[in-house]
């Protein structure tokens, strides 16, 4: 089902770009779509222990209703936060349905992830093209694991500032993304060498599952991990707001519509 969900939601990000004045309903269609897709994932996420993006589904039901609301009164803010998503989903979906773009960036992150830890003085081997192991840990790095999301949602952020040169949106691009990159494929070293070393053996296990490294694996990879992961997203998201002033404006533009809207629900601002 999550498949589908994808593919319709790329779809509808095409059409947002073809459809003119009438865009603001593919944007409806692809926010639903992509608050859905998040839903329907939930239970596997909580099956791996991960409860960052469970949360996330359930804000994003909030944030649809607003969301739907303001694109219904075609609200430029967030007609260009809809752009940004719609490019996000554009690139992200070549590599997820694609297998030699997928096979292909999931092996270079193995590859160099490999020589990182080589670099740090371990000695982990390579039994098949996307696993490294060591210790008897095992770790196998799939699409997730190569920060193409990050990637296509920080490319959409600088393509979806207005009025901005192509000088400026280049040089934007080539100072996050490869930093995004080069981030990823140290959290992926890290995170395995932390798993494999059993760094976090004193810390008790939360999952519930018996299986190897499984508590070292929740706290290196599901807590600490998407937490810096979250804060180094959060300060390059700063530092690109600082190289493109416009985009600070549209950040506190955005920030302002979405709390009004929460403080009004709850009587503590204007009327809905």
């Amino acid at each position: 089902m999550s498949d589908y969900l994808i593919v319709a939601a790329f779809l509808l990000s095409c059409v947002f770009f073809l459809a003119g004045n009438q865009k603001k309903y593919a944007a409806i269609g692809g926010w639903t779509l992509i608050v859905i897709n998040l839903l329907s994932e939930v239970p596997a996420y909580l099956e791996a222990d991960n409860f960052l993006y469970p949360v996330l589904a359930v804000a994003s039901l909030p944030f649809l209703l607003i969301t739907v609301r303001h694109l219904l009164r075609n609200d430029p803010v967030v007609l260009q936060l809809s752009k940004t998503a719609a490019v996000a989903i554009i690139i992200y979906v070549p590599f997820a349905f694609i297998p030699v773009l997928r096979d292909a960036l999931v092996m270079t992150v193995v590859n160099q992830a490999f020589l990182i830890i080589q670099a740090l003085g371990h000695h982990p081997q390579m039994p098949a093209w996307n696993i490294i192991m060591e210790n008897g840990f095992a770790n196998q790095i799939i699409l997730g694991c190569t920060a193409i999301t990050a990637m296509a949602i920080m490319t959409g952020v600088i393509a979806g500032v207005p009025n901005l040169s192509w000088k400026q949106g280049m040089t934007a691009f080539l100072m996050v993304v490869p930093l995004l990159y080069l981030l990823n494929l140290l959290r992926v070293a890290i995170v395995f060498i932390a798993v494999s070393d059993a760094w976090f053996w004193f810390l008790p296990n939360l999952t519930g599952n018996p299986g190897f490294r499984a508590a070292d694996f929740f706290w290196a990879h599901n807590v600490f991990a998407e937490a810096l992961a979250v804060i180094a997203l959060l300060a390059i998201t700063l530092g690109l707001a600082r190289m493109i002033p416009s985009l600070a404006v549209f950040a506190r533009r955005l920030i302002d519509l979405y709390t009004g809207d929460i403080r009004a629900f709850f009587g503590k601002g204007t009327d809905l």
